[in-house]
């Protein structure tokens, strides 16, 4: 089973020629935007953009250039194009348009601008992250041996939701460490002696901004149980997201400021969690239903988009070790013993 959260690669072998795109589409005049880019260079310009990728639904992604010439691809019904973006370029990318960075020079400097298109608001999670829980395959455990078989049975690109009635943490933790970063967890419940957690194994290592990513996907897919009414998955996302804002505020946006990150950045970011805190407890209020839907969705776009990126760069090399002691951390954000 794959996981819902990876792209499969998208094979191209034409070469483009660098001519204007005749007709771009653009977002509604109603639109808000998310967030905005630091600088990127052609020295430092990051590897996801180098890779096909395209915008979630509902939301509108723009180049500005402001220096040098930024090589652009896009992958459409025709096929593939390409267009070279000059000093005072923008250009706009439509929801599920794939595109990527082909090249720049050495002048080279742009942002990103990220905009929900309010035309068509979000009104309910990502329907490819709500499937995430619904269609995960379970099992149980009842002692280390079964918890190990289990283990032992997940291939690269699966996943499992796991319950027990004993602390598989430590394990766990330990199979994490041997797996060269392949194997992860989301613990969604560890109180009266139940334990719940959805695991994963990956063919790659997972790095730090593909948890993140991975992390926002369950809480979106818990969300959306809750919404049915599902008092379990409602208790999840509780859970999930109190430990998924506690570990940003106490290990990554610390690490990321003392790194010299910015610091308006944080403190955005950190209102939005304490009005997502305060809304989660009223979504059987329409109107605060609303708004804790649309603050998560552009929370976890601009956070994905802009924030994290940042983040991974200026972090360097401390980002594994980081990224280790976040995928290691257990429910509701509270560090193993020995960590």
């Amino acid at each position: 089973m794959k996981l819902p959260w990876r792209r499969a690669s998208w094979p191209v072998r034409a070469e483009p020629s660098h001519t204007p795109v005749t007709h771009v589409a653009e977002p509604s005049a109603r639109r808000r935007q998310l967030g905005r880019s630091r600088d990127y260079t052609g020295a430092d310009l990051p590897e996801r953009l180098r890779r096909w990728h395209a915008p979630r639904a509902n939301r509108w992604v723009r180049i500005l250039v402001d220096a040098g010439a930024l090589d652009v691809e896009w992958l459409g019904a025709d096929g593939m194009t390409a267009e070279r973006l000059r000093p005072g370029c923008s250009r706009w990318i439509e929801p599920g348009l794939r595109w990527r960075i082909a090249d720049s020079d050495a002048a080279t400097r742009f942002q990103l601008e990220v905009h929900a298109d309010e035309s068509t608001p979000a009104a309910a999670p990502q329907p490819l992250r709500a499937v995430l829980l619904d269609e995960a395959p379970c099992a149980r455990v009842d002692d280390t041996a079964a918890f190990a078989r289990m283990l032992a049975s997940l291939e690269p690109g699966m996943r499992c939701l796991v319950r027990s009635d004993f602390d598989f943490g430590d394990a766990l933790r330990a199979a994490m460490r041997a797996g060269g970063d392949t194997l992860c967890w989301h613990p969604l419940q560890d109180a009266d002696g139940q334990r719940v957690a959805l695991i994963s194994r990956s063919a790659q290592p997972i790095g730090l901004l593909e948890y993140l990513g991975r992390d926002h996907a369950v809480i979106e897919a818990a969300l959306a149980g809750a919404l049915r009414g599902n008092i379990e998955r409602m208790r999840w996302l509780r859970n999930v997201l109190a430990r998924h804002l506690s570990i940003e505020e106490d290990a990554l946006f610390p690490a990321y400021l003392a790194a010299g990150g910015n610091e308006g950045w944080v403190r955005g970011l950190r209102n939005e969690h304490d009005r997502l805190r305060h809304d989660i407890n009223h979504l059987d209020d329409p109107v605060a239903q609303r708004r804790f839907l649309l603050l998560l969705d552009g929370h976890d776009e601009k956070e994905e988009q802009i924030v994290y990126p940042d983040i991974l760069m200026r972090l360097g090399g401390a980002a594994r070790e980081i990224s280790q002691r976040i995928m290691s951390t257990g429910s509701t954000g509270t560090q193993p013993a020995n960590g």
